[in-house]
This record gives C-alpha cells, sequence and structure tokens, in this order.
C-alpha cells in the first residue's frame, strides 16, 4: 500500500460502512476496469467483514479519514483464480486508486 497523504486519527473498524472513492486497474497494462469517480458516486461497503476483496478489507482500515491511497492487490488479494469475467482475467494483479471519504 503506497499512501498518498499523510495520516489523521479516524480509522475504520472491522464492521463500520466506509464510502469510497476508488479507480481499480489492471496491473501491468494499467487499463481501467472499474471507477466510481467515474460514476461519481462513492462505493459504500461495510469493511473488514468480508463483503469486498481481501486488499481492501486489509488495506482500507490502515487509511485514515479524507486519507488516498494506492493498494496493489496479487490475485491472492483480489479475485484469484476465477477473475471476475469478463472485467477482470483470471490471476490478475490490481491497482486501486482509493480514497476514505466516510466512515459510517
Amino acid at each position: 500500500m503506497t499512501l498518498c497523504y499523510p495520516s489523521k486519527q479516524n480509522f475504520p473498524k472491522a464492521g463500520d460502512t466506509v464510502s469510497i472513492h476508488y479507480v481499480g486497474t489492471l496491473v501491468p497494462s494499467g487499463q481501467k476496469f472499474d471507477s466510481s469517480r467515474d460514476r461519481n458516486i462513492p462505493f459504500q461497503t461495510m469493511i473488514g467483514i468480508g463483503q469486498v476483496i481481501k486488499g481492501w478489507d486489509e488495506g482500507v482500515p490502515q487509511l485514515s479519514l479524507g486519507q488516498k491511497a494506492i493498494l496493489t492487490c496479487t490475485p491472492d488479494y483480489a479475485y484469484g483464480a476465477s477473475g471476475f469475467p469478463p472485467v477482470i482475467p483470471p490471476n490478475s494483479t490490481l491497482r486501486f486508486e482509493v480514497e476514505l471519504l466516510k466512515i459510517n
């Protein structure tokens, strides 16, 4: 994980609902496969309880409110051998630019 801004002090905990803006790209091609920013609608989910990929469940709780980061998720932290057809091929490494907008 690469943090893009200095950390503050307000972190989400497992079970918190978070609002996140993200841009997802395939590694190494850089091809964008999804973006909440393009839709201008933040993604909302409960974090740390298995509702999202492992890379997000482990990475997002390290972000403080308002912080941006780059999460690079190897296949075992993303969609693994199945991928997410037709958008994400099997065994893909994914890169997400994420911004934590809101907790609960």
